[in-house]
Order: structure tokens, then sequence, then C-alpha cells
């Protein structure tokens, strides 16, 4: 993954930073963890279809074990070529360097209403599928060991599992949690991206997701108006709208946000 054009012939400080920034990126940061944790999670359910395999405990220790981290060392060297986190980080640098279209600044009041709204957007869109996820693993998991039956075990902690990562993926990976350490914040947006400091950024455009609308939810029942970014994610089943971020609009900025929007529309969307 080249990030020397970040750092070129410097140090390894200057090294360290890019690789932090590099981290900021939240769905490259929700990818790697989610590809970590599902590694452990095959590997876990390998070791339990493959508990009364007669090949001895070598090799059973072997497929569950390197199987599952031939299949992460691909899914990494996929992520590292079609992620794009090049074009991310500069995107990152431009914003920083006033090349965005809005730099929001947060008071302690502000920051907190922002952060509330990006987490409810996380519970709303992530956690009721994973926890159906989980719950229907768990019952194929006991049905399957009272049953005496390998394959239901296995496909029980698999998708359990794969629903906890999930679970955990949302809520360590996305931009609410770090968000919440600082009593005040900041938000950047340019066509590209979100970026929330602290927080991450949010890319607009990545592999498989296209942005499909932006609109402004005026404020209401005490809630901030709220930028929201909407756009087509593509899944197994198809393309299906998904909430990429939700951006809370800072006290005095409405009319700004309302000319973002129409921005958005007139040379994002149009274009798309």
């Amino acid at each position: 993954m080249d990030i020397g054009y970040l750092c070129p012939k410097r140090g390894n400080s200057d090294i360290f930073l890019a690789v932090i920034r590099l981290f900021s990126i939240v769905h490259l940061r929700t990818l790697l963890l989610t590809s970590l944790g599902g590694t452990v999670v095959i590997a876990v359910a390998l070791r339990l279809l493959l508990r009364g395999w007669d090949q001895g405990p070598g090799a059973v220790w072997l497929l569950s074990l390197g199987l599952p981290a031939a299949v992460l060392l691909v899914v990494l060297l996929v992520l590292a070529t079609t992620t794009r986190p090049q074009e991310h980080l500069r995107e990152m640098e431009r914003m920083l360097a006033g090349q965005g279209w809005a730099h929001w600044h947060y008071d302690e009041d502000a920051w907190r209403a922002a952060n509330g709204v990006e987490s409810r957007r996380d519970r709303r869109d992530s956690y009721t599928a994973a926890l159906l996820a989980l719950a229907v693993g768990l019952v194929a998991a006991v049905i399957g060991l009272v049953a005496g039956v390998d394959l239901f075990v296995f496909a029980g902690v698999l998708s359990a599992g794969m629903a906890l990562v999930a679970l955990a993926a949302v809520a360590t990976a996305g931009t609410a949690l770090p968000a919440r350490g600082s009593p005040r914040g900041e938000i950047h947006i340019s066509p590209l991206g979100v970026y929330r400091r602290p927080g991450g950024y949010v890319a607009l455009r990545s592999l498989g997701t296209r942005l499909c609308g932006v609109d402004l939810v005026e404020a209401a029942g005490g809630d901030p108006a709220v930028l929201r970014f909407t756009a087509m994610v593509q899944g197994r089943g198809g393309a299906v709208p998904t909430r990429l971020a939700d951006v809370a609009v800072p006290p005095g900025r409405e009319d700004e946000a309302r000319a973002l929007v129409r921005r958005f529309h007139d040379e994002v969307l149009r274009t798309d």
C-alpha cells in the first residue's frame, strides 16, 4: 500500500503519522476489523466442524488455522488494491488545506448533538440486521449441538460469530466512538467525503458505493438540522440505499447547508 507520497524520504515518525491517517478512513478500518474478526470466527467454526475428523490433530489444526489465514491474506491484498486509500488520503489533505466545500466547528453542546445523530444512524442501519443474524446463528448452533449435527453447529457458530464481528466493527470502527472522546470537534465536507475530526473520514464514493442523495432534514423537536448522505451500496442481492453519514448542522449554518445541498445536486448527483 503506497503512502510514500505523504512522507517521501522522511523519518519513521512521519510514516507512523501517515499510517494513523490511513486508519482514519472509516470503511477501510471497518473492512480490516471485519476481516480479522471473520478469520478468527472461521477458524473456530472449522475446528468445531472437524472435531470428529480422524486425520490426526495436526491436520485438523493445520486446516482450521491455515485456510482462514490464507483467506485473510487474499482479502488484505484485495483491500490494498481496490479500496483506493491513496485517493482518500489526498482528499483528506485537500480538506485540511481548506479546499473542501464546507468546514464546520462545533462547541461542546453542538458536538454532543452531532455525535448523538451519528450514533442513532449506526443503531438504526447496522445493529438490527446483525442482532437478527446473531439470534438465528445461536438457534442453529443449539439445534446442531442437541441433534448432534456438526454442520448445523458450524453454520450457527459462523453466523453468530460474524454477527458479533459486525456489531463490534460498527461500534469500534465507526465515527461516533472516537468522536465522543473529545468535547469539541470539526467536520469537513467535500464532493468525495465527510471528514469528522475526531472520528474519521467517510468516503462518499468507494468500491461498490455510489452517492445517490444529499438532503437536509430540518431541525425538529430539539434535534439539530441534519445533512443526510445516502448511497446505493452493492450487495449480494443488488444495490440497496444506505445512509453513509448524518451530519448535524451547527446552529446558524442552516443556510450554508441548504446551499451545500444544491451544490451537490448540481455538481455531483446530476453528473452521476
